[in-house]
This record gives C-alpha cells, sequence and structure tokens, in this order.
C-alpha cells in the first residue's frame, strides 16, 4: 500500500503557529461485517486503508467523517465503524449521509452528534442534508435556524461547514441532480456571516474544487470506489481510495489537498449499473 496524488489548495496567508489539523473521510459504504463488498470492493478493507494512512501521514489530525457510513443503515455497520475509528484511535466527528440512519446512528456509535466544534480561533458546524426515504439533500427549516444561531454565536470566530450533499453543481449530471435542493436558502443564511471560509462535502464520490457565491467548495473522494466526473450517467472510475486533509491557520487561511490510497489488489466491478 502506498499514498499516491497530493493535490493542494491554498487560501490568504500562511502562518506556521497554532495550525489545526483535519482530515476528512466519506461515503465509507460499511456492511454489515468485514466480508461485504460493494462494486466489487471490499468496503471494511479500502477503509481500513485509509485509515491506517491518516495515521501515518496525517498524525493528531481530527476527522470528520461526512456521511454514507453504513450501505444501508444497520446497526453493525455503525458498531464496525465504531470499532475501526477506536482500533486506530482517531478522534473524530460524524454526520449522516442519505445512506444512513440517522437514529441508529445516534444510538449506536459511540461519539454522539455534534454540530459544532471549537478549535480555538476556528469552528466547525456540521449540517444535516439527508432526508429519510430521498437521495437528494435539503437543508430543513430547524437547520437553516439552527445554522443562523451557530453563525451568530460564533461570528467572531473563522466558520467551515461540513455536510453530506454538496449546494452547487460540480459539473456531473446524475448527482448534480442530487445536490442540496433548497441551497438558495442556505446563501440567505451564509450571506450575511464573512467569516465562512469553506465548505466540505462528501456524496459525490470524487475530487472537485469550485465556489459558491465567493466561498470555496470542496468535495472529497470516497473511502472506497469513485464516481467518473464529467458524466451524465452513474459511472464508476479506476480512482483509488481516498480522503481529503486539512490545515487551518489562525489568520483565516485554508490549506488542504486530497490523498488517494493504491490498492493494487482492488476490483472494481465498472459494470455495476447503481448501489
Amino acid at each position: 500500500m502506498s499514498t499516491i496524488h497530493r493535490k493542494q489548495y491554498f487560501s490568504g496567508k500562511n502562518s506556521n503557529d497554532k495550525i489545526v489539523r483535519l482530515v476528512q473521510l466519506t461515503d465509507c459504504h460499511l456492511g454489515l461485517d468485514c466480508s461485504f463488498n460493494l462494486a466489487g470492493v471490499n468496503t471494511h478493507d479500502t477503509f481500513s486503508k485509509v485509515l491506517s494512512a491518516v495515521g501515518v501521514n496525517r498524525p493528531s489530525s481530527y476527522a470528520f467523517v461526512t456521511g454514507d457510513i453504513a450501505c444501508g443503515g444497520a446497526e453493525a455497520s455503525y458498531q464496525l465503524f465504531s470499532n475501526m475509528m477506536a482500533s486506530h484511535q482517531l478522534d473524530y466527528g460524524w454526520l449522516p449521509g442519505n445512506h444512513d440512519d440517522f437514529q441508529q446512528m445516534q444510538k449506536t456509535i459511540p461519539q454522539p452528534f455534534v454540530k459544532a466544534k471549537e478549535f480555538g480561533e476556528w469552528v466547525v458546524i456540521s449540517l444535516v442534508s439527508s432526508v429519510p426515504g430521498r437521495v437528494n439533500g435539503e437543508l430543513s427549516a430547524y437547520e437553516l435556524q439552527s445554522l443562523s444561531d451557530l453563525l451568530e454565536q460564533y461570528k467572531d470566530q473563522f466558520i467551515l461547514l461540513f455536510v453530506h450533499h454538496p449546494p452547487v453543481d460540480i459539473q456531473c449530471q446524475w448527482l448534480d441532480e442530487q445536490r442540496i435542493s433548497n441551497s438558495e436558502k442556505l446563501d440567505e443564511v451564509v450571506s450575511v456571516h464573512k467569516k465562512v471560509k469553506g465548505i466540505f462535502t462528501g456524496h459525490v464520490h470524487q475530487e472537485s474544487e469550485t465556489r459558491w457565491f465567493d466561498i470555496p467548495v470542496f468535495t472529497t473522494p470516497s473511502t472506497c470506489f469513485q464516481f467518473t466526473s464529467n458524466s451524465a450517467t452513474f459511472d464508476i472510475s479506476n480512482q483509488p481510495p481516498g480522503y481529503r486533509w486539512i490545515e487551518l491557520f489562525p489568520d483565516g487561511s485554508i490549506k488542504t489537498g486530497v490523498e488517494h490510497i493504491a490498492c493494487d489488489e482492488q476490483n472494481i466491478d465498472r459494470n455495476c449499473m447503481g448501489y
């Protein structure tokens, strides 16, 4: 196993002290046990390899796991996830995706769901965009009001938002139909707070960087398999598992990049028609 492909994004002035180091893990799609395969990929094995790479390359980082932890929302999947995180001794936060069962997660995962996490001059806010029974994302009135309240509470600190679904198109037609459907409501809340420095999302199983109302938006590769970029319909690429690293500086600047994990034994089923 080796780590490949390092792509970096930098915004603002650098500062070498008091750096907050995070990693984003997303779309693990764990099954009931370690033998589960999805699209020809053993999702337990790939997640384990990603966790090992994080431990070697990004020690002491705080991990945010941005949804679709489970393939089908089963208690056993969340127990498997919890055991893996504990065995790798990673501090972490999490949020649900459209394949997850939020209530089951709250019952099973020992680490409670935390809406806002402070890191010195920075605060990370986790948003719930998943709606039971639906693939696309939406932010409820409660979620939007909660965000508004938190942005006011932390108005003197720099803010990052983590959410499962992107609020903006990534130029991948079938996935763009699944983004946050009421993102204009999100803009109404966020636009009045100038210290939101970035949005980090999952769901799309690929890396992308774009801007949304002058806020950088980053999507992150899955810890299992990736979707083909710029595709009109469902298609799986040959790109290996990955994760995103993020460095936050006291002056409000961000440095981030993606690392993919080489998995020679991976046997992706590119004929898979869905998941």
